[in-house]
């Protein structure tokens, strides 16, 4: 959008006031020229595909969104949510590559899990405090603090306290009895501009679109900047998430054909068989289990610190450490569980649960895989400016604590367990020394670093840039395996991966609009702790035959940048080796997270936004991502699955998105549409998921301020306008694929239903 700000000069000749000593001049009109897209694109200079949000943009999505939501138009990327509000969580993928692959941080601090690399959405940071999200498609920035990242990086930056003082109140209502409220009190800045904060809480709970059960978060973000001198600060955050979900049911397509779309888990209680001392009760789990004894509860929490330090006029200092902690579990928590009173069992065997006197039955009990993580780190770094060379170097150090267990509690016949959380040990079912059951017991000490330096050298007047960079990255993992009902005896495993990472661009800028760049980056991710898991065999420990993935990324685009055009191309190729999937290891006859060869993904990603009148205008995205299986994977000792050469799964071929979007003053409007094409399901590309089309609607209107309310606002947002069925895969990364939808082993892909239109409102003013 183009403002217009026109300013009146008066000049005063002479030392008296009279009218016909006064000059008058012209009206000066400066234009105000926010690039077009309306925050969807962001003109770019670096010399690697990348594509950042900004607030305009982020602030007209639905308040009960998750980041994930947010990015959802961009190229490269395919992103979906469980349920239309993001409260219940989503997945992405980005050029073929699962979120695990990927590294993901806020405001520079990594947020993977340190086990297995994953990430939840709907844990990070409220949309309101997000200033931007950036997104480089095929690598890493040079200082990332990531150990797990072959297929690019995500960087959330929250926003900053306002130089002004305000308290803001938001409150959304929305379908299925969704609400959020969100309040924000900025303090201006005090103490002659030397410190300015703000702080935010937010309430939100939406009902399950399908079946029984919703979704309970609670949320705080915390920002201060403290300015010591000019050029130096110190920038203080804190993130707190607390959150109960029930979750949603994944079918087959089998059961989609013969339950319907809308199955869901079970809304009756399952119920306990009368304990008879001497009689053996064998109770078995419902079909369907039960809603409530599906959970996600979890609870994590952020603190970081940033200092800028101006050491000489050419030397910067940054130093920022952090720390992080994360407790909870998921998945379904109805299991069934023996008694027993036996020399050769663990502990003796598990105590009488249900109570009847005898240890010879079989009882329903709450468990579920408990995962605890304390992880403090920090990254520093030295930059300066020398000539023509724009000079980084730095270090990144963090240690996880990361705990992994599986306690049982009983549960009543009203379906309630006795503690959803699993952290109260007084209520934990015991083996009969007294010791907590436990279906699993791990525990991985996490060592990782990074060396890295960087030399963008500038030519040409800064038309021709040259970006040198090399990073060394190394994780230690320190696995102790304790003995469990599920995982056998203890043992101890310890192993270090280790890789340099260089990276080179260039980038050259031919006329004052167009620019070219080439990039060449190598990327890599350490295996799972899971890797670890069960390699006990009597008393033979088995060896650990996976080694990381790595990945060589290499892009070449073109970009336009004008006053109502912008454009960016990129053509793409990845070199992707060592993949991790689940195959059969012949070394130790067994299946297991096994290193299965390598694929080569290539493609094109298109981002265009043009504003086409003052208030109009439109983005688009296109996508051609084609992504092959190298060799054949072996899934047995005399069985191997035919999937070289076939498609990556969850990888569509094509990806579009556009938007039409109008902004004049108080009013905002924006109409988008995403085709996500059709994709596998499997590894030997035996079942597919069709294509489909998602349209969604946002508008807004700003209020006149009046009294005590300044900027009310209003807006709207609807969901799948049209209400598209469709479906996406439940998968993780490539060791979380299915061979095939028939295969020997008895599973068939599991799909989340996609979630029918539905809408919200929000409304929302300053005091």
């Amino acid at each position: 959008m183009v403002k217009k700000i026109v300013f009146i000069v008066t000049a005063l000749t002479g030392m008296t006031a009279q009218a016909d000593s006064s000059i008058t001049l012209e009206p000066m009109v400066v234009e105000d020229v926010s690039p077009p897209g309306n925050g969807l694109m962001t003109p770019q200079d670096l010399p690697q595909a990348r594509s950042v949000i900004s607030q305009a943009a982020i602030e007209q999505k639905n308040t009960l969104n998750n980041a994930y939501q947010a990015m959802d138009m961009l190229p490269g990327v395919n992103t979906y949510s469980y349920d239309a509000t993001g409260l219940f969580g989503g997945g992405l993928r980005m050029r073929g590559f699962n979120s695990d692959q990927i590294g993901v941080s806020i405001d520079g601090v990594p947020i993977n899990d340190a086990g297995n690399f994953a990430v939840y959405p709907s844990e990070l940071v409220d949309l309101e405090n997000l200033e931007e999200i950036s997104v480089t498609q095929g690598s890493s920035t040079m200082d990332a603090p990531m150990v797990g990242a072959t297929g690019g990086s995500i960087g959330m930056t929250t926003s900053s306290p306002t130089d002004h003082s305000r308290f803001r109140v938001q409150q959304s209502y929305g379908a299925y009895n969704a609400y959020k409220t969100f309040l924000r009190a900025d303090s201006g800045y005090l103490g002659d501009n030397r410190f300015k904060a703000f702080i935010s809480v937010s309430k939100a709970e939406a009902e399950k679109w399908k079946g029984y059960g919703g979704a309970d978060r609670e949320h705080l973000d915390f920002k201060g900047v403290f300015n010591l001198a000019p050029g130096s600060s110190i920038t203080g955050g804190l993130l707190y998430n607390e959150m109960l979900n029930n979750n949603l049911r994944t079918l087959t397509r089998q059961e989609i054909q013969t339950l319907g779309r809308d199955a869901d888990f079970g809304g009756v209680p399952p119920q306990h068989l009368a304990g008879v001392n001497g009689s053996a009760q064998v109770e078995k789990a419902p079909s369907d289990l039960y809603y409530n004894l599906n959970l996600n509860p979890y609870r994590n929490y952020l603190a970081t610190l940033k200092g800028r330090f101006q050491l000489l006029p050419n030397l910067h200092w940054d130093v920022d450490p952090y720390y992080s902690y994360g407790y909870g579990t998921g998945g379904n928590q109805l299991r069934t569980l023996a008694e027993s009173n036996a020399a050769n069992k663990l502990g003796g065997g598990i105590r009488d649960i249900n109570q009847d006197g005898d240890t010879l039955d079989t009882v329903m009990v709450y468990s579920a895989g408990l995962t605890e993580t304390q992880r403090p780190g920090v990254t520093t770094r030295l930059r300066s400016q020398i000539a023509n060379h724009h000079l980084m170097v730095g270090y990144w150090f963090e240690y996880a604590h990361h705990r992994r267990s599986q306690p049982a509690v009983p549960f009543d016949n009203a379906g309630n367990s006795a503690d959803p959380w699993l952290d109260n040990a007084s209520v934990f079912l015991l083996r009969q020394n007294g010791t907590p059951y436990q279906g699993r017991d791990f525990l991985t000490l996490n060592t990782s670093q990074s060396f890295f330096g960087q030399d963008d050298i500038s030519f040409l007047d800064d038309k021709l840039m040259l970006s040198l960079g090399l990073r060394y990255t190394q994780i230690q993992r320190d696995f102790t395996n304790f003995a469990s009902e599920g995982g056998g005896t203890d043992y101890n495993i310890k192993a270090t991966y280790a890789r340099p990472l260089p990276s080179v661009g260039i980038r050259y800028q031919f006329t004052e609009a167009q620019q070219v760049f080439v990039s060449r980056a190598e990327n890599f991710k350490a295996p799972p702790d899971s890797v670890f898991y069960g390699l006990i065999n009597g008393s033979r420990l088995k060896p650990v035959n996976v080694a990381e993935e790595v990945s060589t990324n290499w892009d070449l685009g073109y970009r336009y940048t004008g006053k109502d055009l912008l454009f960016s191309g990129t053509v793409f190729y990845i070199d992707y080796r060592h993949r991790i999937a689940s195959a059969f290891d012949p070394a130790n006859n067994i299946s297991t997270n096994y290193n299965v060869g390598d694929s080569i993904t290539k493609g094109v990603e298109l981002e265009s936004a043009y504003r086409f009148l003052p208030s109009w205008s439109v983005y688009a995205s296109l996508t051609y991502t084609d992504s092959r299986i190298g060799q054949n994977l072996q899934t047995a000792a005399n069985t191997v699955e035919a999937t070289a050469g076939k498609a990556f799964p969850d990888v569509p071929n094509w990806m579009s998105g556009a938007a039409l979007q109008y902004q004049d003053g108080p009013w905002s409007a924006n109409l988008s549409a995403k085709y996500t094409g059709q994709r596998y399901a499997t590894l030997v590309n035996d079942e597919s998921i069709n294509g489909y089309t998602l349209v969604s609607f946002d508008a807004g209107y700003r209020l006149p301020s009046t009294g005590w309310f300044k900027d009310p606002s209003v807006r709207l947002n609807v969901y799948n306008l049209l209400n598209q069925d469709y479906l996406n895969l439940n998968a993780g990364s490539g060791s979380g694929f299915t061979p095939r939808a028939l295969g020997t082993d008895g599973r068939a892909p599991n799909y989340y239903v996609g979630a029918p239109r539905s809408f919200s409102v929000m409304l929302s003013t300053d005091f």
